[in-house]
């Protein structure tokens, strides 16, 4: 099975629907940072099923995926005129800074480092969506008759 705990169904379902909104709503930032919110959880799922993850010392695979994932939002962050990017980039900063702290105090809680890793991403998902919903489309051909 896929899932093994209930929160891992309410994420991916957080996941499609917020990616998925986004997709519909949005513009090219929105494409670009469903597609690395979607490839950062897939890669993740993978990693996790491949070599398990027991959250009691840093797991490298995801934290190498993260590491990738953040670049990838410092990209887009730079390149985008939207401001939700920036948002889902520090948020994403805060994941990747668990890791580290793990790396610097490996005493932290199994409970705490999974935690502290997995919460960052329902605030990135949040940013995506909210700034799929503050897009205004670009009108083409203004139906709007000026007289």
């Amino acid at each position: 099975m896929i899932f093994n705990t209930i929160w891992a169904y309410i994420y991916y379902i957080f996941l499609v629907g917020c990616c998925g909104y986004a997709v519909c709503r949005g513009s090219r930032s929105e494409y670009f940072g469903a597609a690395i919110m979607i490839a950062g959880s897939v890669f993740t799922l993978i990693i996790s099923r491949l070599f398990g993850t027991a959250w009691t010392s840093v797991e490298i695979g995801i934290f190498a995926t993260d590491i990738i994932a953040l670049f990838a939002l410092i990209y887009l962050a730079l390149k985008s005129d939207r401001f939700w990017p920036i948002w889902a980039t520090a948020f994403h900063l805060l994941a990747v800074t668990v890791h580290t702290a793990m790396m610097v105090a490996p005493q932290i809680s199994s409970w705490a480092f999974a935690t502290g890793a997995v919460f960052w991403a329902y605030p990135m998902l949040l940013a995506l969506a909210i700034g799929s919903s503050e897009n205004t489309p670009v009108l083409r051909d203004c139906e709007i008759d000026p007289v």
